[in-house]
């Protein structure tokens, strides 16, 4: 007769959180099986496992992820798990109320590891019309106009200067220029010579005149981007996108345009006009409406939203407020770089909800979504990262 194991408590929380091999797996549930008593036990442990992920939820979502960060500090390289320690099993009320135990950090070994990835840079590149490429540090570059020169200064320092020749003096002929924000190098600020400011995320792209027309000033956008326009009656602020076009006078707002995703053009203030690209069914937004264009879609749907949830990334907040999984792994691919598989995910997509900031580690916030959304996280051989469901 074959022997069962006895399992402790620390193993069955393991167990419910993802963290036992295959076989280790395969004890629990021969375990379970072997009586009545062990399966009442798998069962209030469970129950347990259940209240305690409920608790640390609210406490990641009112943004206390302070122990995550404490106790991975300096491990880099390496690969955590926790576990919790319990007053009994039977006891769920006071569990709740009071026993909440952060034991610290054990090490798996056979776990693959997270490699390290630090908080997004703040790089950017531009690209001259004539092919010059310069690499920006900082956060920001800022373009001017003095004595008929054209200056863009970064870090405090002149990237570039060119004097305008005749042949684009003509309002017809106009140069472009580009800024590109790789991935996992966003945000970056862009000042333009008329003092409009646009803030740019992570995998994002700005084209952008040397010198504005005189009836009106037009930039191009592809991703993401934050715009606080200056006013100017005699000259619109025009963004175009692939699939739509927003004009304004001079007002705030943000215009989301990624590849192969719904455009989404959020006013802050003022008012903006936007305009599928098939010329039909415009319209103006007020402050807190949202205009969505959805893929393969060719009229617009206008909605309210929470302002400060859509652009909280401009200032320096990843927030995932009311925002299903699969998209929050889009935000954090462009954030930090990196690619998730996620085909042992359920069709049903996670709703969560709460911010995180983004000076935090990849590491850190791998920790709070396990914990939030309950998955497991686990580095690939092709340095691609596989979310697995917890049980």
């Amino acid at each position: 007769m074959e022997k069962i194991p006895q399992i402790t408590e620390s193993e069955l929380l393991d167990y419910f959180n993802g963290k036992l091999s295959v076989s280790e797996e395969r004890e629990v549930l021969a375990w379970r099986e072997a009586c009545d008593e062990n399966r009442r036990l798998f069962d209030a442990v469970r129950k347990e496992n259940l209240v305690m992920r409920e608790v640390v939820r609210a406490r990641l979502i009112k943004g206390d992820y302070s122990a995550i960060r404490e106790r991975i500090g300096g491990r880099r390289h390496r690969v955590f798990r926790w576990w919790y320690g319990v007053a009994a099993a039977a006891v769920v009320g006071i569990l709740v109320s009071s026993v909440l135990l952060w034991k610290g950090f054990s090490i798996d070994e056979n776990s693959n590891e997270i490699a390290y990835i630090g908080p997004p840079a703040r790089a950017a590149i531009l690209e001259l019309a004539d092919g010059e490429h310069h690499y920006l540090g900082g956060n920001e570059i800022e373009f001017k106009e003095q004595d008929g020169v054209q200056v863009a200064i970064s870090s405090g320092k002149v990237v570039y200067d060119k004097k305008r020749g005749e042949d684009v003096e003509k309002e017809d002929v106009l140069v472009y220029n580009k800024i590109t924000v790789p991935r996992g190098a966003g945000l970056y600020r862009v000042v333009l010579g008329d003092g409009t400011v646009i803030w740019l995320n992570s995998d994002s792209r700005l084209e952008y005149p040397e010198k504005f027309a005189k009836g009106e000033r037009k930039v191009r956008v592809t991703g993401e981007a934050f715009f606080d326009v200056v006013r100017d009656t005699l000259r619109p602020f025009v963004v175009e996108t692939e699939r739509q076009t927003v004009t304004v006078l001079g007002t705030e707002f943000n215009v989301s345009a990624y590849p192969s995703e719904p455009v989404m053009t959020t006013l802050a203030s003022g008012k903006v006009t936007v305009m599928p690209e098939n010329g039909t069914g415009g319209v103006v937004l007020t402050p807190g409406e949202q205009a969505v264009l959805k893929v393969d879609a060719d009229h617009l749907i206008v909605r309210q939203v929470d302002i400060d949830d859509v652009v909280s990334w401009k200032n320096g907040i990843i927030n995932i407020e009311n925002m299903a999984l699969s998209e929050i792994l889009k935000v954090v691919s462009r954030a930090y770089d990196v690619d998730f598989v996620t085909d042992a995910l359920s069709a049903e997509d996670i709703v969560l909800r709460g911010s995180i900031s983004s000076d935090e580690t990849l590491e850190v916030f791998l920790a709070v979504l396990s914990k939030v959304a309950d998955v497991k996280f686990k580095m690939r051989a092709d340095g691609k990262i596989e979310v697995q469901k917890l049980k």
